[in-house]
C-alpha cells in the first residue's frame, strides 16, 4: 500500500513536468514569429539587391544588413523615416500612407541594400464598424469594405463583394450612406450572385353576357269627319333592331294602322388575355400589342380644322420586378386590355398595383362581377291604364348585362435557354402552295417545317409511317 501510495505522487508529479516542458517549447513559437514580423536579417548574399517590404502606420521595423552602413537615402522622408542605431542596425518607422524607396551605402559607395517600402494606413474604424453591420445584417453577403477618412468626419467608402440580391446590394448603400454622411461618399461596385431575370405572366380573363327583350304595338291612324280629318301616332323609339309585324284595319271614315315589334336578343363574349414579360430585378419592362386609334381633342382656332390626338389600345403591360432577400419578388405592375367600341372610344380593363409573392404561384390582384338589369316602358298616357286593352298602348323593354372578370398574375424565375429549344407558333405552319389552296381548299400545310427546312424542335420517341 505504501508502495502505490508513493508510485501516485510521483506520476502525478512526473506528468505536471511533462506539461510545463509541452507549454514552454510551445510558447516561444508565437514569440518568434511577432520577431520574424518586427525585424529582418539581410544575409551578405543578397548585396545589393531591392527588396519588396510593407509596414503599418505608425509601426517600426528593425533591419540588420550586412555591412556597415556609411549613407541612408530616404526618397520620401514623408512618407517613412530611417534611424541608424548601429552602422549595421536601422530603425524604419511608418510615417504616413504611401509608397518609397530606401537606400543604404557602404563606405565605398555601393549599395548594401535598397528597400522598397510601402506603408499601409491601419484600417478605418468606420470601416470596421461597417462591415460587422452590414455582415451581420445582410446575411449570406460577402461584402468587403475599404474606408479612407479623409479629414474630421469625412469618410469614403468602397463596397466590394457579392450579395444574393440586388434588394441586398441596395440595402447595403443605404446602410454605408449611413456611415459616410454623403451617398457621393459611397462607392458601391458590389456583384449579384443570385438569378435576377424575373418572367411575369398576367391572365386577363372575362365573360359578358347581354340578354334584351322587347315587346310593343305602334298604333296610327285617320278619321274623317265631314270636312275635318283627324290623325293620331304612337311610336316607341328603339335602339334595337326588332322584329315587325303590320297591318291595316279599314272601317269606314276611319283607318287604323297596327306595327308589332318583338325582340329578343342574347350576347356572349369571351375574352382571354396572357401577356408574358421578361424583365432584370430593379428594371422596368414595356409590352403593348395592338394599335392606335384617333380621337378629336378640338379645334384650330385658325384654319378650323379638327385636332386629333392617337391612343394606344390592345394588350399593355408594364412592371417593374425586384427579387428580394427572403426569395419573394416584388411586382409594381400596371396591366391593361382595351378595344374600340362605338364612338371612337375604348372598352379598357386595367390595374395597377404593387404586390409581393413567391415564384411560381399565383397572385389575382383584381376582379369584378357585375349584373345590371333594366325594364323601360313607353306608354300612351291614360289608354294604357285601361286592363288588358292597356297593352295596345305600351311598349316594354327588357335588359340584363352580366360580367365576370378576373386578372391573376403568376412571376417566374428564369435562365436562358439552349438554341431552338423553345418551340414556338411558327415551327409547323407552313402557307399552302397555289394547287393547294385552289383544288383541296387548303390555307396552310398540315404538316410542315419552318423556311429553313429544319424543324426548331425535334420529336421524341418512334416517328414516321407504318406499312402494312
Amino acid at each position: 500500500m505504501h508502495t502505490e501510495k508513493a508510485f501516485m505522487p510521483g506520476l502525478r508529479t512526473l506528468m505536471l513536468a511533462a506539461s510545463v516542458a509541452l507549454v514552454a517549447a510551445l510558447s516561444p513559437v508565437p514569440q518568434a514569429h511577432a520577431q520574424a514580423q518586427a525585424q529582418i536579417a539581410i544575409s551578405a548574399n543578397a548585396y545589393g539587391a531591392v527588396r519588396k517590404m510593407d509596414i503599418e502606420l505608425n509601426k517600426s521595423m528593425i533591419v540588420d544588413l550586412p555591412a556597415g552602413v556609411a549613407e541612408v537615402i530616404v526618397s520620401q522622408p514623408n512618407v517613412a523615416a530611417a534611424i541608424m542605431r548601429t552602422r549595421t542596425r536601422a530603425i524604419i518607422q511608418g510615417v504616413t500612407g504611401g509608397d518609397t524607396n530606401i537606400f543604404f551605402l557602404d563606405d565605398n559607395g555601393r549599395t548594401i541594400q535598397v528597400l522598397d517600402l510601402r506603408v499601409i494606413e491601419q484600417p478605418s474604424m468606420v470601416g470596421n464598424a461597417l462591415e460587422a453591420a452590414l455582415a451581420r445584417v445582410i446575411p449570406g453577403s460577402r461584402i468587403r469594405v475599404e474606408s479612407v477618412t479623409l479629414s474630421g468626419d469625412t469618410n469614403r467608402v468602397v463596397l466590394t463583394g457579392t450579395v444574393p440580391t440586388s434588394e441586398d446590394k441596395d440595402r447595403a448603400q443605404a446602410i454605408a450612406i449611413q456611415f459616410a454622411g454623403d451617398p457621393e461618399n459611397v462607392a458601391n461596385v458590389i456583384d449579384v450572385s443570385g438569378a435576377q431575370q424575373v418572367m411575369l405572366q398576367v391572365t386577363v380573363s372575362e365573360i359578358r353576357r347581354d340578354v334584351a327583350r322587347q315587346l310593343g304595338i305602334n298604333l296610327s291612324g285617320t278619321a274623317t269627319i265631314g270636312n275635318v280629318s283627324l290623325g293620331f301616332n304612337s311610336q316607341q323609339n328603339s335602339n334595337l333592331t326588332s322584329f315587325t309585324g303590320t297591318g291595316n284595319f279599314p272601317m269606314g271614315n276611319l283607318q287604323i294602322d297596327a306595327t308589332l315589334k318583338a325582340l329578343e336578343n342574347r350576347n356572349a363574349a369571351r375574352l382571354l388575355a396572357q401577356p408574358t414579360l421578361t424583365a432584370m430585378s430593379g428594371s422596368k419592362a414595356d409590352f403593348l400589342v395592338g394599335g392606335e386609334i384617333r380621337y378629336r381633342i378640338g379645334t384650330d382656332q385658325a384654319t378650323g380644322a379638327p385636332l386629333y390626338d392617337f391612343k394606344d389600345y390592345g394588350i399593355k403591360l408594364n412592371f417593374t420586378p425586384t427579387v428580394k432577400s427572403n426569395g419573394t419578388i416584388g411586382l409594381m405592375m400596371d396591366t391593361e386590355v382595351s378595344e374600340p367600341v362605338a364612338g371612337d372610344t375604348l372598352a379598357t380593363r386595367r390595374a395597377s398595383t404593387t404586390v409581393e409573392l413567391p415564384a411560381g404561384t399565383t397572385l389575382a390582384i383584381g376582379g369584378l362581377l357585375s349584373e345590371r338589369a333594366s325594364r323601360a316602358a313607353d306608354q300612351i298616357p291614360g289608354l294604357a291604364n285601361i286592363p288588358i286593352l292597356g297593352a295596345l298602348f305600351r311598349s316594354n323593354e327588357y335588359r340584363s348585362q352580366q360580367t365576370e372578370l378576373v386578372i391573376l398574375v403568376t412571376p417566374y424565375m428564369v435562365t436562358p435557354s439552349p438554341l431552338n429549344s423553345i418551340p414556338v407558333p411558327t415551327d409547323t405552319k407552313t402557307i399552302s402552295s397555289d394547287a393547294e389552296a385552289i383544288f383541296l381548299g387548303r390555307l396552310e400545310h398540315m404538316y410542315g417545317v419552318g423556311a429553313t427546312g429544319e424543324f426548331r424542335s425535334g420529336y421524341s420517341g418512334s416517328v414516321g409511317f407504318v406499312l402494312d
